[in-house]
């Protein structure tokens, strides 16, 4: 490893990352806590995605509006969002300010003041952005996709339930906070022009007496439907495409992701051309590679007219399957040039950085260089890619469309 990378696990289970990168100026913090959407209480789902907003409006000695107006005099850009597995707070700015904020992001986890009023707000605005779903169809596809097709409770909506929202209470929140909002499992990554030293030191003080109580165990269970039709009255139709994949960490990865870049990534991909540009069947097409600890998948998305669906799904099942022939010299030299340009673009970004550290140490359990990156996209050739897509061919499909009219499978 890099002399620019570092590491250190405090006694309460948080492991510290950091990247020097003394060549930039700014920084940029991601914190990962063990409290997503898959571990949502049973009848609670959606309190991921509550809490991680409740627990920004006071902390600390500050109150809401003291704790924003503080972290905006810092000249952060900051974002907080729920995942799978996590919970993830993050800022960015000028180095020195980055650091300053660790304590403030020490309070908004280990301190928050979980306000009455701050839960009525926090709650309508999750239920606000579930009923929004209903007016973008292409975000409510994906979400259906993604529930069909991974294992319970992997695949749940981080955006939760209706029903679970309205009567969700304070008190459950509280209780949840105190169940995940924990130090073991917990990711805090920095990048930047920082120095190791004094960010651990700092990271020790404010987040060392941090509660450890481990993460809660999940037991996945596959989903049954392969195939689920929303209606909705619209003069267009959204279609889903999901099947199975190696897992991120097998060493074919990267073979996949250039397969996947031929068939979906952008105007020279497979589907964009055949789908959209020689058959004029739809207005967007896409196919990409997604992962979750444990499970690998490609997704695939088109949005078309309805009286053009049908042809569509077929034509689409058609291009995905027909990668299993092979791919060539030029369409992988063509994949390989995307993947490291938007691998060396991320290498200039503290924000990309930290949090591709962290996401490498939770997948992998270890953070990897961009020289290791950029060396495996170069050692996949043309035999090594074709013979990959010979021995793994695309199916089983689960498919989700959603529109007026339901659509037969390919092959019916």
């Amino acid at each position: 490893m890099s002399e620019r990378y570092f590491q250190h696990t405090l006694a309460s289970g948080l492991t510290l990352l950091a990247e020097e990168m003394p060549g930039v100026q700014s920084a940029a913090m991601v914190l990962m806590l063990a409290a997503g959407s898959a571990s949502d209480p049973a009848q609670a789902l959606g309190s991921a995605s509550v809490l991680s907003d409740l627990v920004l409006r006071g902390a600390g000695a500050r109150d809401s509006r003291q704790l924003s107006d503080y972290l905006d005099s810092l000249g952060l850009h900051r974002s907080s969002s729920v995942g799978v597995h996590h919970a993830r707070f993050a800022c960015e700015g000028l180095a020195p300010k980055v650091v300053e904020a660790l304590a403030a992001y020490a309070d908004i986890v280990r301190r928050p003041h979980l306000p009455p009023s701050g839960f009525q707000a926090a709650r309508d605005l999750a239920l606000q952005s579930l009923e929004g779903l209903e007016d973008d169809p292409r975000q409510k596809l994906v979400v259906k996709l993604r529930e069909c097709f991974f294992p319970s409770p992997l695949g749940r909506n981080p955006m939760g339930k209706p029903a679970h929202l309205r009567k969700l209470t304070l008190e459950v929140c509280k209780a949840d906070w105190q169940r995940r909002y924990q130090a073991k499992e917990a990711i805090l990554a920095v990048a930047g022009n920082i120095d190791f030293a004094q960010v651990k030191s700092e990271v020790q003080k404010h987040f060392g007496q941090m509660a450890a109580t481990g993460a809660p165990v999940l037991a996945p269970r596959r989903p049954r439907k392969k195939y689920h039709h929303e209606i909705q009255r619209s003069e267009q139709t959204h279609i889903g495409i999901a099947y199975p994949s190696i897992e991120e960490t097998d060493q074919d990865y990267y073979v996949v992701r250039l397969a996947m870049e031929i068939l979906g990534g952008g105007m020279s991909g497979r589907l964009f051309t055949e789908v959209r540009e020689k058959r004029g069947l739809c207005y967007a097409v896409w196919a990409g590679y997604t992962g979750i600890k444990g499970y690998g998948a490609v997704l695939g998305y088109a949005g078309t007219s309805n009286d053009r669906a049908q042809a569509t799904l077929d034509c689409m099942a058609e291009q995905i399957h027909r990668l299993a022939e092979g791919v060539s010299a030029d369409e992988l030299q063509r994949a390989k040039i995307v993947l490291k340009a938007n691998t060396i673009m991320d290498g200039e970004s503290t924000a990309a950085r930290a949090g591709a550290i962290a996401y490498d140490f939770f997948m992998r359990g270890r953070m990897r260089t961009l020289d290791e990156i950029t060396a495996q996209i170069d050692a996949v050739d043309l035999e090594r890619i074709n013979d990959f897509l010979r021995r793994h061919r695309p199916g089983p499909f689960t498919i989700v469309t959603v529109g007026p009219k339901e659509l037969r499978r390919p092959g019916e």
